[in-house]
């Protein structure tokens, strides 16, 4: 019989070559870092817990370093912690998962050998979390820093309009002021009841990376809910280590494991059809977010054009607001240049995203032939309600509405330009529009995809019921990557991606220019 308590926590670290030798510079000792945090952070944590390391046939000195730690000692006598060593293997999923099975804890916490721990006593934190009387309560996620004491992510949503999100990315460390659900937990820190482990078999062995992410669909699949957390805290360092020479971390290999998730799941983690998701999973538990999937799912406003009021429109704005009025004529010449830039003789620019019509009004009214599609009939009437006395050089702009399921009428490879503008932040399934625009342009056709930058942050808590509703539904905003992630993956392989030299003036919308693949 063990002199020591049975550990409540069992404190996971596979590791594979996170010592000073695979650090960027060669200065920054990453698991050296992760021990230290520990040390600091959990020497007068009242709850059991143990630290099981396991090493996967690492060639730089982080492996001496864990062997220099496992002749150490807490206070009472335990070892500070029990490592294990094998010989490489590269899929981390493996690794987890004999970590796991080792493990005495009911609750399971699997930390990166590049992450810091910042919160004193985050065991009895995190077992107090995982205590509380929630039904089918499983996993815990800490709030993610980064370097610079920013939010990284505040838990995932991996079903999601705009694809695989971090949550509160790149707010303030302490805009978050409380637990909130989510998808899924960021996986270099992940907690977990053993439960939810032996209740879905453990980690697939066929992830080369990304085999969290999983991992957390199969326990929301099998009823197990998931909280981000704000008073846990840690820092990931992975932008401080060298790429390390494993299959995992090569493009192919990354490549591979989008391909084995898009197999298994049925849809693109970066690019979700929401629409064949519903229907493919329909009845699910991981279909438990209100603000996408069943009655209560947001739909946007249809207003009818009687109940559009001109004083609010984009019409009136541009007439009286003189930043508004720049912030169009810029979009306006920046469109203009990029199409004379690309040598297409001019055609109509197709216009996805028309809004009240002012944009297609000003470019006809430069002499441009516009076709403008909207979603919202209202808008639509509201637009040729608009324009029926104006005069043109040319040819007078033409409002559409956008079919069911974001169709287009026109035919396949017909289309050289295309301008998305403002739609696909607040359409429910942009997936829907992006496939058609493919669909319709022509081999070489030029398309610049326009979305509004995400606010600067004015003290909101993002965790406020009430505002969590509105950054999910009518206030979405995208951050780049989660924007060319989504356009890239709809394409498949289809569309040349360039981002705007102006990517990071926070003044400007942003601005993807994209073409299409010759077949």
């Amino acid at each position: 019989m063990s002199e020591f308590p049975t550990p409540r926590v069992s404190i996971l670290i596979p590791n594979y070559n996170n010592g000073a030798q695979s650090s960027r510079d060669g200065s920054v000792n990453l698991i050296l870092d992760l021990l230290n945090s520990l040390e600091k952070t959990l020497k007068n944590d009242p709850t059991p817990f143990e630290i099981l390391a396991y090493d996967d046939g690492s060639d730089d000195d982080s492996l001496e370093t864990l062997r220099a730690w496992s002749q150490k000692t807490w206070s009472d006598g335990r070892p500070f912690l029990q490592l294990t060593e094998d010989e490489h293997c590269g899929i981390l999923a493996i690794t987890a998962n004999k970590l796991s099975r080792m493990a005495k804890g009911d609750i399971l916490s699997r930390l990166d050998g590049d992450v810091i721990c910042l919160t004193d006593n985050w065991v009895s934190k995190l077992t107090e979390y995982m205590d509380q009387p929630i039904d089918r309560l499983g996993v815990i996620g800490p709030k993610q820093l980064k370097p610079n004491m920013r939010i990284h992510a505040f838990g995932d949503f991996v079903i999601h309009p705009h694809g695989y999100i971090h949550y509160a990315n790149n707010l303030p460390r302490h805009a978050v002021k409380r637990p909130l659900e989510v998808d899924h937990v960021m996986g270099c820190f992940y907690c977990c009841k053993k439960a939810v482990f032996d209740d879905i078999g453990g980690y697939d062995e066929d992830f080369l990376r990304g085999q969290t992410i999983d991992f957390g669909l199969r326990a929301r699949k099998a009823g197990w809910r998931a909280f981000a957390v704000p008073d846990i805290e840690f820092i990931h360092n992975h932008v401080k280590r060298e790429d390390r020479k494993t299959r995992a971390d090569t493009n192919e290999g990354l490549n591979y494991t989008m391909d084995v998730f898009q197999r298994k799941w049925g849809f693109s983690r970066l690019s979700p059809d929401m629409d064949a998701i519903a229907k493919q999973y329909e009845g699910s538990p991981l279909l438990w977010n209100k603000q996408f999937f069943g009655p209560t799912a947001f739909k946007p406003r249809m207003e009818p054009v009687e109940q559009i009021d001109f004083a609010q429109s984009d019409w009136a704005r541009y007439a009286n607001d003189k930043a508004f009025q720049s912030k169009i004529n810029v979009r306006m010449q920046a469109t203009i240049d990029v199409i004379k830039q690309s040598k297409i003789v001019p055609q109509p620019l197709v216009l996805i995203g028309q809004g009240d019509g002012l944009f297609a009004h000003l470019y006809a009214h430069q002499g441009g032939n516009i076709v403008s599609y909207d979603d919202r009939p209202g808008r639509v009437a509201f637009a040729q309600k608009c324009v029926a006395n104006q005069k043109y050089p040319g040819q007078r702009p033409t409002f559409k509405t956008l079919g069911e399921g974001g169709k287009i009428d026109l035919p396949d490879a017909s289309v050289d330009q295309i301008l998305i503008d403002g739609l696909l932040e607040r359409y429910p399934n942009p997936v829907e529009v992006i496939r058609e625009t493919v669909r319709i342009l022509k081999p070489g056709a030029l398309m610049v995809v326009v979305a509004n930058r995400r606010p600067v942050f004015e003290g909101e808590d993002p965790t406020d019921p009430a505002t969590f509703v509105r950054l999910m539904t009518t206030d979405r905003h995208f951050i780049w990557m989660e924007l060319i992630n989504l356009v890239k993956a709809t394409g498949a392989g289809k569309l040349d991606i360039a981002i705007d030299i102006f990517k990071d003036d926070p003044s400007r919308d942003m601005v993807l220019i994209v073409r299409r693949n010759p077949d």
